[in-house]
């Protein structure tokens, strides 16, 4: 018999807590391991975590989502999920380590065989722990999720920068993965073990009885992965190594805060939205309120790494980084319409409007990929436009069908956006004329001064702007 654990309110606290410490103790790690490690280093890291991904979200989660959706579960099913699982992993695993040798000398980087045998490990390891996060998650219990994530970060950030000091190179990131991997496992392990212990169990029934569901989840999943991850793949298919080091720091800086304001908000927006599902006026208000505060909270975060991205290299990760700088205004460009793009595909969800989200998927991804192709020759920069037109793309696509369905007027989509615009005209004003009074941005007292100036201007704009909006109300 599964167990419930905690309120809505308690398990949303702790999703965020845990989400919002993961980035800034990952953060930490990556900033000093940063200044250890080459990008070329982070990069063969990079190639091989695009490959772990890819099974996890793919195959993994399509196994196991149906499972924690299922009306009623026990523990046989949970074995069978155990077992799926396993097997799947192994398979993963041992073919991820069979093309080891032949993907390296397709990256003329010999030194990335050793990374993917290493990182076929976290494969199995993912593999095994799979079905135990799926009781966790089935019983809600995200208390103990968020420990075990809390723990197993730190764990293998130590690791790594144990073994990155005495020199071990891409294998310390390596380490960290299998670390981290493996200390969730034993911590998922640990917390059932009283409750479950997983026994092999194989049915072909069930396997059938879950073909339709899993498929139509792991489709969803790949068109996600290759949204979010494609231009990474991308760029190490036809830049390499190094350039793919110096782009993922470009996707590391920014995505935090999209995974921590924007998917948070998000996940609010879906309770709002579910609802309101029946009652278009109160759904037109909460949408346009949410979608003005998303701006209103990630404009200024990116313009400020956009105006500031090279200081903010070099002073946080080091010099040899500086060639990551300019793919951070694109890159801002770019999660600034995944987020509204996420909220207006949770309104689809709960308004029975999902057969439209898929569609926008393949249009983002088919602009993003031919655009990289024919944009591939400008490096890194040219990928990170493509990326940005390709979210922009599909966020505008998204924006006009909502639009559509709530009767959201021109001018209602001006005053919602308004303040977030105000703000950030005056903070960049702000933040590119203060080198003319002498104010350089050399080290982190004048970063801190800058931003702070970037940050109280921004304030002042879109706080007037949206006062005077709400005046005229």
């Amino acid at each position: 018999m599964m167990k419930k654990t905690g309120g809505w309110k308690g398990k949303s606290a702790w999703s965020i807590a845990d989400n919002f410490a993961q980035q800034a103790i990952s953060f930490l790690i990556f900033a000093v391991l940063a200044r250890w490690l080459t990008p070329h280093e982070f990069g063969l890291l990079a190639i091989a975590h695009l490959m772990v991904q890819f099974v996890r979200f793919s195959l993994l989660d399509a196994l196991a989502l149906p499972v924690v959706r299922a009306p009623t579960v026990d523990d046989r099913l949970f074995n069978w999920l155990f077992t799926f699982c396993t097997l799947t992993g192994l398979t993963a695993a041992a073919l991820m380590a069979l093309l080891a040798v032949p993907l390296a000398h397709f990256f003329k980087a010999p030194e990335l065989a050793w990374v993917l045998v290493g990182m076929s490990g976290s494969i199995v390891l993912l593999g095994l722990v799979r079905a135990h996060e799926a009781r966790l998650l089935r019983e809600g219990n995200f208390r103990l999720l968020a420990i075990r994530s809390l723990c197993s970060v730190i764990a293998g950030g130590a690791v790594s920068l144990a073994l990155a000091y005495r020199g071990a190179g891409a294998m310390a990131l390596v380490a960290q993965q299998l670390t981290t991997t493996g200390l969730a496992l034993l911590i998922a392990v640990a917390a059932e073990w009283r409750i479950w212990r997983p026994r092999w169990h194989w049915s072909t029934r069930q396997l059938r009885e879950s073909a339709a569901e899993m498929g139509h989840v792991s489709g969803s999943a790949v068109l996600n992965y290759a949204n979010g991850n494609g231009d990474a793949a991308l760029v190490s298919v036809l830049l390499g190594p190094h350039a793919t080091g110096l782009y993922n720091l470009g996707k590391r800086v920014l995505s935090a805060a999209y995974l921590v304001i924007g998917v948070s908000l998000n996940r609010v927006g879906v309770s709002l939205f579910v609802q309101n599902q029946g009652d278009p006026a109160e759904l037109r208000r909460h949408y346009t309120r949410m979608l003005s505060i998303t701006f209103l909270l990630l404009a200024p975060v990116y313009l400020l790494a956009s105006a500031l991205a090279e200081p903010l290299v070099v002073i946080a990760f080091g010099p040899q980084w500086r060639e990551s700088a300019p793919v951070f205004a694109w890159l801002s460009v770019a999660y600034l319409a995944q987020a509204a793009y996420g909220l207006g595909q949770n309104l689809s969800f709960a308004t029975q409007h999902a057969a439209r989200v898929p569609k926008l998927a393949f249009i983002q991804l088919v602009v993003t990929t031919g655009l990289a192709v024919v944009f591939a020759r400008w490096g890194t920069l040219g990928v990170a436009g493509a990326f940005a037109a390709g979210a922009l793309a599909g966020s505008l696509s998204m924006q006009w069908l909502v639009n559509r369905q709530l009767g959201i007027s021109a001018s209602r989509m001006v005053s919602t956006m308004l303040p977030a615009a105000c703000g950030s005209a005056l903070a960049y004003a702000v933040v590119t004329l203060l080198p003319r009074t002498g104010l350089l941005v050399t080290g982190w007292w004048s970063l801190t001064a800058t931003s702070a100036a970037g940050a109280t201007a921004y304030l002042a704009a879109a706080g007037g702007s949206y006062w005077l909006l709400n005046r005229k109300r």
